[in-house]
């Protein structure tokens, strides 16, 4: 009976001390995976999907989302890492400032002293983004149902100002 006993107790105890271990080994592994890859269509709230709707949007950001890895790869050559946390650095004081928008964006390019070249690549690397994301979105409006395009978010534009009628 005693040697029972104390037989579990050895293993009790191989056991928890054994258990903390194997959690940061699991940590470990989460940690590896990294990023996810970006997701080239989102769905937006609101819109619930069938399964054969959730495999097609999968289907679509597994054929689409290997190009936008791709882009922002190069995106992230363009700019040096001193510049990278320049940017880092002016964009936080904007927003700690309050500042938005035109201002702030021109605050964070000076702040980084990204050079016409770097400028033009990036805007080059930005219009193929635009562009992957556009097909990819376009593919993802081919599968929805008129009642789910119903309720999609109108495309943000630019406004057009209405001229004003003489009475």
């Amino acid at each position: 009976m005693k040697r029972t006993l104390q037989g579990l107790l050895v293993l009790t105890l191989a056991v928890v001390l054994a258990m903390p271990a194997m959690a940061a080994e699991e940590k470990k592994k989460k940690k590896k995976k990294g990023r996810k890859a970006p997701a080239a269509v989102k769905v937006p709230k609101g819109i619930v999907l069938t399964a054969d709707q959730k495999t097609k949007v999968a289907a679509i950001n597994k054929e689409f989302a290997p190009k936008l890895v791709e882009l922002n790869k190069k995106a992230g050559t363009i700019i040096t890492a001193e510049q990278r946390k320049a940017r880092n650095a002016a964009a936080k004081k904007a927003k700690a400032d309050g500042v938005k928008g035109k201002e702030a964006r021109a605050a964070i390019n000076a702040a980084a002293k990204i050079t016409p070249e770097q400028k033009k690549k990036l805007s080059e690397l930005n219009k193929a983004r635009q562009a992957v994301i556009k097909a990819a979105r376009a593919k993802f409006v081919e599968i929805l149902t008129a009642e789910q395009k119903a309720k999609l978010p109108k495309p943000k534009g630019k406004k057009k100002k209405k001229k004003k009628k003489d009475a």
